[in-house]
């Protein structure tokens, strides 16, 4: 196929650089938010999920992105509103190299922003790019700030040097837009500017094609209409997803309450097993509302760092859509949120979790008038025009 492709109108045109390059368990946000501002603008986002199926973990696994994004020749691999392409990109770590690959990364995004003809640049990604200030360009820059765990990094001359990349790229934006309430604060706080705050979503329409008949369904099929059903919905092949402390917990907990039953769906969930744990493994995203719906109450397990302190995760906004209660960890973000679906366990422990999954009490029904008006911010359509307002579009 041609490395250029035709515009579809007159339009804006957003060369799009961030999450969209890597695996589908850690892009979700980025698909939904080009998706959206797509029907506004044109979009060319640079995709390189063919060579990187699933998010990188280990040194042999970063080290093989690094050369799978590198040996790769420019190319549109879709073309339309949402364009997809390849471009070699140089990633590397370290105060010299760093610098070294973004430099060189730099001339490739001038050279995209001129062959696609864009005026605008959304950057996601904290390691790939530092636009030049600007005075130096022509183009708006726009960062969106997804997760702190740049703060996950130890004081090191690595680690310090990668705090100091992202505060440089987002210091050099014109504007920036941040998923949860701590990372506004965040951002403001490396740059001295205001973060325009556009929360993770749902994608309204999916869920509205199903019903709780849909999760009654689903309930008979896997033999759980008489338990009462704790749903750990999402991605699982994370190291802070908790998700072997809550099957311990959950293990004591049936002890005394029978009827439970744990629903895991999602990449990674296949490892677990137990008596009452129901693993489904991955689920196609069109269909998953429906499993949300199948469960009683829901579970976000996530360890306590700061990573996880400062994130909206998905999950708590999709239980919170469906209606049902959810149990999860002391985490900052979601106290400060105080959804009225939320409940919060005394700490992290196995033994916290294991009484709170035991005692009815821990999931009261939401009220459903106070709980349509708390997640009506978390939609990716509103969220999209929050970012495409601040963009110029």
């Amino acid at each position: 196929m041609s490395v250029t492709a035709s515009p579809s109108s007159a339009r804006p045109r957003v060369l799009w650089v961030g999450r969209m390059m890597f695996a589908q368990d850690i892009r979700v946000r980025e698909v939904e938010l080009a998706r959206c501002i797509s029907q506004h603008a044109d979009v060319f986002a640079l995709d390189r999920s063919d060579a990187l199926p699933r998010a990188p973990q280990g040194l042999w696994g970063k080290l093989r992105m690094r050369a799978k994004l590198w040996a790769c020749a420019t190319s549109v691999v879709e073309d339309g509103p949402l364009s997809r392409f390849r471009m070699r990109i140089t990633g590397a770590t370290g105060p010299v190299l760093n610098r070294l690959g973004a430099a060189s990364n730099l001339r490739r995004l001038q050279n995209a922003l001129r062959r696609f003809s864009c005026s605008h640049v959304f950057l996601s990604s904290p390691f790939f790019f530092v636009p030049p200030p600007k005075s130096r360009r022509d183009w708006h820059a726009h960062f969106d700030l997804v997760d702190n765990f740049h703060d996950e990094w130890p004081d090191t001359i690595s680690g310090r040097s990668r705090r100091a990349f992202l505060r440089d790229a987002m210091r050099n934006c014109d504007t920036f837009s941040a998923s949860s309430l701590s990372l506004c604060d965040h951002a403001e706080f490396l740059t001295g500017r205001k973060a325009a705050y556009a929360p993770n979503g749902v994608p309204l329409e999916r869920f509205g094609r199903f019903s709780n008949a849909d999760g009654a369904r689903l309930r008979e099929a896997h033999a759980l209409s008489d338990r009462f059903v704790i749903g750990f919905i999402g991605n699982h092949n994370m190291g802070f997803d908790g998700k072997e402390a809550l099957a311990r917990a959950f293990v004591v907990a049936r002890r005394t309450r029978l009827q439970l039953a744990l629903l895991v769906v999602g990449p990674g969930s296949e490892r677990l097993s137990g008596d009452g744990i129901f693993a489904v493994g991955p689920v196609s995203p069109d269909e998953v509302p429906a499993y949300f719906l199948a469960c009683d109450a829901g579970v976000h397990p996530y360890e306590l760092r700061p990573l996880t302190h400062d994130a909206t995760p998905l999950n708590v906004v999709e239980f919170g859509i469906a209606g049902r209660p959810m149990l999860c960890n002391p985490l900052r973000e979601l106290q400060r949120l105080a959804l009225p679906h939320l409940r919060f366990t005394a700490d992290a422990s196995v033994e916290a979790w294991a009484a709170a999954l035991a005692d009815p009490a821990s999931f009261p029904a939401p009220d459903p008038a106070a709980l349509h008006a708390a997640m009506a911010p978390f939609d990716w359509k509103r969220s999209a025009a929050i970012i495409t307002r601040e963009m110029g579009l």
